[in-house]
């Protein structure tokens, strides 16, 4: 552990996660204010990914030499690099989301996470499938097909699939992450921030972002974004769910669905109908319904080769 982790000991975590999932809540506003002065939002998050990283980058290089860690041929490449991935869809996809589509939907869409996150723990954590998590998955999932029904007839909007994609890869990233609890966060992180600069590079390359010169405020807002608030929300984030049991960080984390709904409500001013709103609730349940049921218990390590 970094010594600027430990050093915030003395903070309660519910604290710290309630602080995290408020910056997430919020990031819409920033990522929204850094696209209007003229950046497209596949390179607004290689440039934000880029400038945490570099951050992270220090203390991963010192982790990656630490000699009590484990030998090098023993990380396992295969569940390191499905991580990576996943977190670099989710990072591109979040944004794309939050700058194209309407918050309150997307972000809605987004937070499928509890039904995701029932079937990956049950894959990569042998978590068991009660009767309860089952029907957090339905809960869920109606919830989304009622914000999204009066749309199937005509095709899903853009904006819509990059927030399934980006909560479903996110998912998958949170339970790798937990299945490779052995290995040092920081080179962790630093594979996932790196993964998603790649992956954003990739995807700018061959999009209609290519060749368009944003400018230079807005490389500036991008890189300042991504060194502060969403590099706070991210350390927040991990530390946190280290120490809290997962019933109370399940339960916590929604708080990030309510900000981002109530300041994207307050702020716009597009009215959404009854069916948005009971597919939301529908949604948030399943994630309650999810914490209920909840266990903090010790991962199944991952295989390790050498």
């Amino acid at each position: 552990m970094t010594p600027a982790i430990t050093a915030g000991e003395r903070v309660p975590p519910t604290l710290i996660l309630m602080s995290g999932s408020t910056l997430w809540g919020l990031t819409w506003i920033w990522l929204k204010y850094a696209h209007s002065l003229g950046i497209g939002p596949i390179l607004l998050t290689v440039v934000a990914y880029a400038a945490q990283w570099l951050i992270i980058l220090p203390f991963a290089w010192r982790a990656w030499h630490d000699p009590t860690r484990p030998p090098i041929t023993r990380l396992n490449w295969e569940w390191l690099a499905l991580l990576a991935f996943a977190a670099g869809v989710s990072g591109v996809g979040f944004t794309m989301a939050m700058v194209y589509g309407d918050v309150v939907r997307a972000m809605m869409l987004f937070f499928l996470i509890p039904a995701w996150g029932v079937l990956f723990g049950r894959f990569f954590l042998k978590e068991p499938l009660s009767p309860a998590r089952i029907l957090a998955v339905v809960s869920a999932l109606a919830g989304a097909f009622l914000i999204l029904g009066p749309d199937f007839g005509d095709g899903l909007h853009p904006a819509d699939w990059f927030a399934l994609i980006a909560g479903f890869s996110l998912a998958g990233a949170n339970a790798l992450f937990r299945f490779l609890h052995e290995q040092p966060i920081p080179i962790k992180l630093s594979l996932m921030q790196g993964s998603t600069v790649v992956l954003g590079l990739i995807a700018w390359a061959v999009s209609g972002e290519f060749g368009v010169t944003p400018t230079l405020a807005a490389v500036g807002s991008s890189a300042l974004y991504g060194a502060t608030m969403l590099l706070a929300a991210v350390l927040a984030t991990q530390y946190a769910v280290e120490r809290l049991p997962a019933s109370r960080t399940a339960i916590l984390m929604t708080l990030e669905l309510l900000v981002a709904v109530a300041s994207a409500t307050w702020l716009g001013d597009r009215i959404h109908g009854a069916h948005v709103w009971t597919g939301g609730a529908l949604i948030l349940a399943a994630a309650l319904l999810e914490a209920a049921t909840a266990r903090h218990h010790r991962p199944p390590v991952a295989p390790c080769k050498g």
